[in-house]
């Protein structure tokens, strides 16, 4: 009886230096696929987070819409407070997201892209980008970018429509006015002064508009790069290189 030979795992060294074309083609394609697959996972999470707002703001105002407290309208500042919890939650899931999505737009544009129309690669050191990336993954856009974005697309809408029926109520309920000192006295919620509570949603809205407009004018009238674009990697990496020197 002769004794099987012993079998032998693969080799735990893989020699980098004689990976054949196909080789590479099928690495670089699966490689694609799971970036993709990240860039996916991540949007459905940014739109669940989306959805979650509009539910919470419309079943708030539902309630206070149906209501005849005349304490109604303190629920709206409270959800405006959630809705801010949901979109600091949201701009976190666009960085994540926006990390594959710059990866695989990486890919697209320096490697299926010459593959179809046999041009140039945009970045002939895309390769060595994507390893450094791939070595020490970061955030390749900055929070309140992320957030002024996200500010920009849905919750402005949301935003509005709170404040909208936040003042229909302070204007109409229990009875209609028009005078000022009226309105400030119904503002009031518990033992905080009605002053001080509208002061509290002009400063609240205030610095809203004051990020989405620069994240617009950053976007729109500066040389700010778009998100997902390849170059972002470029950028992220001097940013990391700075921080660390």
């Amino acid at each position: 009886m002769t004794t099987p030979p012993l079998e032998t795992g693969p080799d735990p060294k893989l020699d980098m230096a004689h990976v054949t074309r196909t080789e590479f083609i099928n690495a670089m394609a699966h490689l694609y696929r799971g970036e993709l697959g990240e860039a996916t996972a991540w949007r459905t999470r940014i739109d669940a987070t989306s959805n979650w707002a509009v539910v919470l703001s419309a079943t708030a105002l539902s309630f206070v819409f149906a209501d005849q407290s005349s304490e109604r309208h303190v629920l709206i500042p409270i959800i405006t407070l959630f809705v801010t919890f949901m979109l600091f939650m949201e701009a976190r899931r666009y960085r994540f997201y926006d990390i594959w999505r710059t990866r695989a737009r990486l890919l697209e544009i320096n490697f299926y892209r010459p593959m179809l129309d046999g041009s140039a690669p945009y970045d002939p050191n895309w390769a060595k980008l994507l390893a450094d990336d791939l070595q020490w993954p970061h955030f390749h856009m900055p929070w309140w970018e992320a957030a002024g974005r996200r500010l920009r697309r849905n919750y402005q809408w949301i935003y509005a429509v709170l404040l909208s029926s936040w003042l229909v109520l302070l204007l109409s309920h229990p009875t209609p006015t028009t005078h000022l000192a009226e309105v400030v006295t119904r503002a009031a919620i518990g033992p905080i002064q009605g002053g001080i509570v509208i002061l509290a949603m002009l400063a609240f809205y205030g610095a809203l508009a004051a990020l989405g407009a620069y994240s617009l004018w950053v976007s729109r009238y500066t040389k700010s790069l778009p998100a997902g674009h390849p170059d972002r990697l470029r950028a992220g990496k001097r940013r990391k290189q700075q921080m660390d020197h």
